[in-house]
């Protein structure tokens, strides 16, 4: 998977499509690279508590 792929695999991962999600939407890419790569960026975007580190101010 070249490195472009790579990023936009993570953009939908942030984007909060499920992996099922995400795998519908890069058909020709590899299953597995595209698991890792939801897990590496779930995993990231989660603190020690299991809450979402992603700040958000609404004001």
């Amino acid at each position: 998977m070249q490195e472009q792929d790579k990023r936009a695999v993570e953009s939908m991962c942030r984007c909060g499509l499920n992996l099922e999600g995400v795998i519908n939407v890069f058909p020709n890419l590899p299953r597995e690279e595209i698991v890792a790569i939801y897990k590496f960026v779930r995993n990231r975007d989660i603190d020690a508590d299991g809450e979402s580190s992603v700040s958000i101010n609404c004001s």
